[in-house]
């Protein structure tokens, strides 16, 4: 099944909360994800994502292990946006210049793929898309990964 999933992954695993309320800048966690059946890494230097998150994948998807390809850490005031490239191919947006929104865009090769809008608070934003023997994910939380 080739497309992208935006909505549906945002509804089915993260839970929207309330918008922040906060002047000082938002830290979030953006996580660039392979879903496949191997168990062996898809590349040098992935890891197993944690638990709580992998939980969450298996309860939609029907991959057997998924996998950390990229992981940063970034900062957006509020009223600003923040790129950041998360590997040769793929990057993400983050803006924050609606006080209520919080606008995620993922990037292919400097091309906008997918484009979601969701409140701000606290919930993870998830965008995705199949290929061929596995699926990407990015996503895009306040917490720490890793529980």
């Amino acid at each position: 099944m080739k497309g992208h999933l935006i909505l549906l992954l945002m509804l089915a695993l993260g839970p929207l909360q309330a918008s922040e309320t906060r002047a000082g800048p938002t830290t979030y966690y953006v996580q660039l994800i392979r879903g496949v059946d191997s168990d062996q890494s898809p590349m040098p230097g992935c890891k197993r994502i944690g638990p709580a998150l992998a939980k969450k994948f298996h309860a939609v998807f029907k991959w057997k292990h998924y996998w950390e390809v990229a992981s940063r850490r970034v900062e957006v005031a509020p009223g600003n946006s923040a790129r950041v490239r998360l590997n040769t191919e793929r990057e993400v947006e983050i803006n924050l210049t609606d006080p209520k929104t919080r606008t995620v865009a993922a990037y292919h090769k400097g091309t906008v793929m997918e484009r979601t809008i969701c409140p701000r608070g606290q919930a993870m934003t998830f965008i995705g898309g199949d290929e061929r023997k596995s699926a990407w994910f990015i996503v895009v939380r306040r917490d720490k990964p890793g529980g």
